[in-house]
């Protein structure tokens, strides 16, 4: 499932990307004008939704084929996979990290 997104270091427009892999959920962003892949992870599932569902303060660090830096901020979440950046719904990102994941 495709999110959209903002960089809140540039203020550009962006995609984020959830779906399924072998080792957890992937997650890509990209660049919304150019179509251009940013920055890509695969995570633990039960990582993110640990976070998601807990919402706790600060900054957290999930490692898995790299690492994603997850920031909630009341309705909406900061995903950061180096450098490569994305503001997102917190809803928007619950409902594709539950439809990526199996049934």
């Amino acid at each position: 499932m495709t999110i959209d997104g903002v960089s809140q270091t540039t203020g550009l427009e962006r995609l984020v990307d959830i779906g399924a892999d072998a080792d957890g959920l992937k997650v890509t962003i990209r660049d919304r004008k150019l179509e251009v892949v940013l920055g890509s992870v695969t995570i633990p599932a039960e990582s993110l939704m640990a976070v998601l569902t807990e919402q706790p303060k600060g900054a957290q660090s999930l490692s898995g084929s790299g690492t994603l830096e997850v920031e909630i901020r009341r309705n909406e979440v900061l995903l950061s996979i180096g450098g490569p950046d994305a503001a997102v719904g917190l809803d928007d990102l619950m409902d594709a990290v539950g439809g990526a994941l199996p049934s």
